[in-house]
């Protein structure tokens, strides 16, 4: 195999691994605000953190419905799926992946959020792949879990996710991204 076949190759398995379990979950997605009919369109990588360390990248997907409402249906459905009807908190997708030969080690609680001011911490963690309680990935290997969070996490609200020392505080320009697209539903809706 060449080696742009070989790196096409690792990037769609690393990209089904991200996708996990939920790719195949089916379920209707949640109706669009307001009843409009319009669908939104944003990709799932359009609203989620990405932070690289070392030699993890660790990806961060908001839950929440509100912010779900936004993505096209399939992303919707798969997404919105992860989370138990009812279920309290702020959710996201945690995702994480490495290419590093022999592996890499990962503590899942280094996950928090920086959000009014203030430092959260996960309340609960639920693996969403198998091997997510090893705490450690083979080289090509992704593992995901659902985080929760304090309900008093605003995601309207830039915030910044933070993993040990390294900080990201990318939200804050994914949030006009979102907007621009609740605008577009909203304005499709009422022509």
């Amino acid at each position: 195999m060449s080696r742009a076949g070989a790196m096409a190759l690792r990037t769609l398995v690393a990209a089904l691994a991200l996708c996990g379990a939920g790719c195949m979950a089916g379920g209707a997605p949640p109706a669009p605000a307001g009843g409009t009919g319009a669908e939104g369109s944003l990709r799932q990588d359009e609203i989620t953190v990405e932070l690289q360390i070392d030699d993890l990248r660790i990806r961060l997907t908001p839950l929440d419905p509100g912010i779900l409402q936004v993505t096209a249906p399939d992303t919707r459905r798969r997404l919105s799926s992860l989370v138990p009807p009812g279920a309290e908190g702020v959710h996201f997708l945690v995702a994480i992946y490495t290419e590093a030969p022999g592996g890499a080690a990962f503590e899942p609680r280094s996950v928090s959020l920086e959000n009014r001011g203030r430092l959260f911490r996960p309340v609960g963690i639920r693996g969403v792949t198998p091997g997510w309680g090893r705490a450690r990935l083979a080289q090509q290997e992704a593992q995901q879990a659902v985080y929760t969070f304090s309900q008093e996490v605003e995601l309207e609200l830039p915030l910044t996710v933070v993993v040990g020392s390294v900080r990201n505080g990318e939200w804050a320009s994914i949030l006009p991204r979102i907007d621009a697209e609740r605008a577009r539903i909203g304005a499709s809706g009422a022509s």
